[in-house]
């Protein structure tokens, strides 16, 4: 008999399973290509954007209602939007052909959550361009209270964070980092952070000053249920894992100094000090929530009456069914918000 484990012997009293060789271990593109890097704008010339780079950050995108168009969002961390508030922000990512390409966001607004203050995330929405070398990630995608009632990530499970090496961002072209480790705890209470005890998820994975924003991917793991003959009944058992979902966001991780060792703080910034090696992650489901305010379904809404009508039938329906949300559509749906980043 053979299963997702590979040979399974089964025999009086017991069975032997042979795992078989995994070779989806390998971090797939999407795990890179979502990830952008987003700094501040110090000039410009009539070529490039010259600046700093403060995080890490994710593209993540809603389709529309008929499932033809997609609304493409950039997601970072709370903390690294209101840091960059006050000016010019851009998102760099990969040309198609070499080096980098600088994005835009529509707007100037950032979105944080409508009601927890705690979700230190941010998200502001950003148009389609051809010769930017990345990919969203679908909400469809994503880890919800759901997915961890129904048993399918827990803890144990793999988990890969993609983003920002401050040391080495590269020069060229982005090179992002990928750190590995595993679902630590998915507490069923609220655990402290510099912003207040909050709904998270916990991660062995150490974090790093730049990592900050940086999407968390967890690999869920399969169950193979395998009948025991001898007394009838179905053995569950845990095999090769699953296609990634998005656990959340990177919100930071604790850090304390050796004379403070029963005195542990989160932070988000390189420090010297010993890092636990437990990164804070915010839930997926706390994007979700984000992406579903008023103002951004009204302006999705929006966008989706004007691209259907764009391509009705007869009416140069052959072309890419890309959401371009323009500075202007932005602006009329939202009316020109007055705050950078908004909590309500």
């Amino acid at each position: 008999m053979s299963s997702a484990l590979g040979r399974i012997t089964l025999h009086p009293g017991g069975f032997r399973a042979e795992r078989r060789y995994d070779d989806d271990m390998r971090v797939p593109d999407y795990v890179l290509k979502c990830v952008g890097f987003v700094g501040a704008v110090e000039h410009r010339d009539t070529t490039k954007v010259y600046g700093d780079l403060y995080g890490t950050g994710f593209f993540v995108s809603v389709a529309s209602r008929d499932d033809r168009f997609i609304h493409v969002y950039f997601v970072t961390a709370k903390h690294v939007a209101e840091e960059l508030k006050d000016v010019p922000v851009y998102f760099l990512v990969n040309h198609v052909i070499q080096g980098t390409k600088v994005l835009s966001g529509i707007g100037d607004r950032w979105f944080a959550h409508p009601t927890d203050s705690t979700a230190d995330l941010a998200v502001t929405p950003v148009g389609m361009d051809s010769q930017a070398d990345f990919m969203s990630i679908n909400v469809r995608d994503f880890v919800t209270p759901g997915t961890i009632l129904k048993g399918d990530v827990w803890v144990g499970d793999e988990v890969f964070v993609t983003g920002l090496f401050t040391p080495a961002p590269g020069k060229r072209q982005n090179m992002p980092l990928v750190r590995h480790g595993n679902v630590a705890m998915l507490p069923k209470d609220q655990i402290q952070t510099n912003l207040g005890y909050a709904d998270v998820y916990l991660i062995e994975s150490r974090s790093i000053g730049g990592l900050s924003g940086s999407p968390a991917f967890v690999r869920p793991t399969i169950r193979t249920y395998v009948r025991e003959i001898e007394f009838g009944k179905d053995v569950e058992m845990l095999g090769v894992s699953a296609p990634y979902k998005l656990l959340g966001l990177m919100h930071g991780h604790w850090d304390i100094k050796e004379s403070e060792i029963n005195n542990p703080k989160v932070v988000h910034v390189k420090q010297h000090g010993v890092n636990l090696g437990i990164a804070i992650v915010v839930p997926a489901i706390k994007i979700i929530e984000t992406l579903n305010r008023p103002e951004l379904e009204q302006m999705r809404n929006a966008k989706d009456d004007t691209l259907t009508k764009k391509h009705a039938p007869g009416m140069d329906s052959a072309k890419p069914k890309e959401s371009t949300l323009t500075k202007e559509d932005f602006e009329t749906a939202l009316k020109k918000a007055s705050r950078k980043v908004s909590d309500k």
